[in-house]
């Protein structure tokens, strides 16, 4: 884990060193670093580089699934929220992005079920522009079912497309983050944009999107989100208020709180289900490799077949412990001088 990593390489700073004076953060540094960063010294400069770095995705995400401006923003910052308590837990902290898509999908999916509750004409006043104006109409309803397929594709194909299409990575930096060989990038990206682009079709066969159109119609999607500073740096201070363990009542919504504790709680169950699933497989391996031993062993102990001949006056009959050569049947038998019909 990453908090564990930090420790042992860096022991003398396992300590937060809040009094550190903040820098920004160049381009060409890591996630693992900036994310290293925050742990060890609570740095909002770093945590809004982040945010910089991967919020148009989270909010693109957002905005997709959800038509209120603010419900997105609360889905926006509950997703931060859970990054601030997994920092220190993340096995590759340097697929960040990914991991940040996928809990952006699941605190949106649950900021959605809660805003279908709410009453219709209450939201009307202030629903959220339409950020797809620019759109052709028919593509806005294939817009908004874009992360549902998307969430069902194999990781191997999810992965690229999330990069290079919604993080805007080109296919040496996806490749490099993924430890994938270069060569193998574009094809993932055309299998994985054919596989999304067929799955969403089906669902919307009136307005299907040509094969030709499909990269310009994911180039489109990722780019229709923008980001504003302030929210930017709501949601960094926000982390380190979470980070050093104060409340956090008086810096995001109640709505945006509660989705963030929605999550993590999915998170843990989620967990806790791939280790019981994990232990199972187990232990039907090693039942089943008990049942093939012991099949073995029982089946090595048996007599050999045919037995062995009693043994006459001391001596083996031979041959007795052969069994008899079956003969042909040549039908019944005729009678000499007599002729077969």
């Amino acid at each position: 884990m990453l908090r564990e990593h930090i420790q042992m390489s860096n022991p003398s700073l396992s300590v937060p060193t809040g009094a550190l004076e903040e820098a920004p953060v160049p381009a060409e540094v890591s996630d693992r670093e900036i994310l290293e960063r925050f742990i060890l010294r609570r740095d909002e400069e770093a945590f809004a580089s982040l945010v910089r770095r991967h919020g148009p995705m989270v909010k693109g995400v957002c905005e997709r699934l959800l038509h209120h401006t603010q419900d997105a923003e609360d889905a926006f910052q509950a997703t931060f929220l859970v990054l601030v308590r997994k920092a220190g837990s993340l096995q590759k902290p340097e697929l960040l992005g990914n991991w940040l898509y996928g809990v952006a999908f699941r605190t949106a999916c649950k900021a959605r079920t809660l805003a279908n509750r709410r009453d219709y004409y209450e939201r009307q006043a202030a629903a959220m522009p339409s950020p797809t104006s620019s759109f052709d109409p028919n593509w806005r309803e294939m817009r908004a079912l874009l992360d549902e397929e998307l969430q069902t594709l194999p990781f191997k194909y999810r992965a690229p497309l999330v990069l290079c299409y919604l993080e805007g990575f080109t296919n040496e930096e996806a490749a490099l983050r993924l430890g994938w060989p270069i060569g193998s990038m574009s094809y993932r990206l055309a299998r994985g944009r054919e596989l999304l682009r067929g799955r969403l079709n089906r669902r919307n066969r009136n307005h299907a999107v040509p094969a030709g159109m499909f990269a310009l119609f994911l180039q489109q999607t990722a780019s229709a989100t923008e980001l504003q500073p302030a929210l930017v740096q709501t949601t960094a201070k926000a982390a380190v208020v979470l980070a050093t363990g104060h409340g956090l009542a008086a810096a995001l919504s109640a709505n945006a709180q509660a989705l963030a504790e929605q999550t993590l709680r999915a998170l843990a169950a989620t967990g806790r289900r791939g280790w019981s699933i994990a232990t199972f497989a187990v232990l039907a391996i090693a039942l089943a490799f008990a049942a093939v031993v012991a099949f073995g062993i029982g089946y090595n102990t048996n007599p050999p077949w045919p037995p062995e001949a009693p043994a006459i006056n001391g001596a083996v009959t031979p041959g007795c412990n052969k069994l008899p050569i079956p003969r042909p049947f040549r039908g019944p038998h005729l009678p000499e001088n007599s002729e077969a019909r």
